[in-house]
This record gives C-alpha cells, structure tokens and sequence, in this order.
C-alpha cells in the first residue's frame, strides 16, 4: 500500500524550463524527502509520481513513497532520489522540476511542468462553457 506525503501539491506552469532529466527534484526538495523517509523508518524507499485525476487545466498528480519500481515504470534519479514514474507519464511531465517550498500559507512539494496549462480552464472538462 503506498503511503501518501502529508504535504501539499501543486502543479505549476514555467514556460521555458527544462531539467537535465526526464524528472528532476531540488536540492531542497530531496533533502526533505530524505528527512521524511528517515522520519518514516523508510530509507531506501524513493518517490512515486502518479495521475491523481484530471481537472479543467488538465492532470493532477499526486506523489508516494514507494519500495521499488513496477516492471513497467521508467526510473529517474536526481540528488539521490530514486523517482518512479508510469511509462505513459513521460510525455506530460518530461523536464519537469519537483521542488520543496515554504510559505505563510504552509508547506510542500511543488511540480514545475514546462508541459502544464498555463491558462486556467481548458476544454477537458466543459464545465466552463
């Protein structure tokens, strides 16, 4: 069963950003999930990227902490963190950035997906019409 992070998620667009891999994470970012994974008893453990529905900009995506790879998944790692991703994943989220911020509203991973919708409401969902 995979064991969901406590943090908040966010998706965002950066036109023009493009990581040295499929996926990257931050510095900071990994050392927060290292100190999670230590916290959690889970060391070795690294970080699933999954779709976690789809809204009016497009897909949503949640992350876990996960063992080891699927046979079909395709495997990245950046600042020793072992990612895991779906093999159809690679086209919505290739040279994304997974980021650790703080803020006076909390704290979480971010996503930077050059690949997101910029703009709010797309025509997935015709809730908008």
């Amino acid at each position: 069963m995979r064991k969901f992070l406590k943090s908040f998620l966010t998706i965002k667009s950066r036109k023009g950003f493009r990581g040295d891999s499929l996926v990257s994470i931050t510095e900071k970012a990994a050392i927060e999930l290292q100190n999670i994974l230590k916290k959690e008893n889970r060391k070795g453990c690294g970080l699933r990227i999954f779709t976690a529905g789809f809204g009016c900009s497009g897909p949503q995506y949640g992350l876990a902490l996960e063992e080891k790879a699927a046979d079909e998944d395709k495997v990245t790692e950046s600042n020793g963190v072992k990612i895991f991703l779906d093999e159809n994943m690679d086209a919505l989220l290739s040279g994304a950035e997974i980021d650790y911020i703080e803020t006076e509203y909390g704290s979480g991973f971010v996503i930077n997906n050059p690949n997101a919708a910029s703009d709010g409401c797309g025509s997935s969902c015709g809730g908008c019409d």
